[in-house]
């Protein structure tokens, strides 16, 4: 059976997938003609799925970019003389 991620194993293999299609979209990017480097009519398959594989593990990653960023909501303060307590019961 496979490995089972934790949030932060699974985030690392998501930001190394997506400097792996980075790699491979490079080297099948469109040249002069509308060729691919590798010689096929650009996009050719590899591009496509390349594509799709960053599109995909990117989606994960979006979280961990922006969560520094977005600020938490703070938990009411509780004021000296909340009205729905009475003062002697304490």
């Amino acid at each position: 059976m496979g490995a089972i991620y934790t949030s932060a194993a699974f985030r690392e293999y998501a930001r190394a997938q997506v400097a792996h299609a980075d790699i491979l979209l490079t080297k099948h990017a469109e040249t002069a003609l509308s060729l691919c480097r590798c010689g096929r009519l650009h996009p050719c398959d590899e591009h496509r799925h390349w594509l799709e594989m960053r599109t995909h593990f990117r989606q994960f990653l979006v979280d961990e970019q922006y969560s520094s960023e977005v600020q938490q909501p703070h938990p009411p303060n509780p004021t000296p003389n909340d009205p729905s307590t009475p003062d002697d019961l304490a």
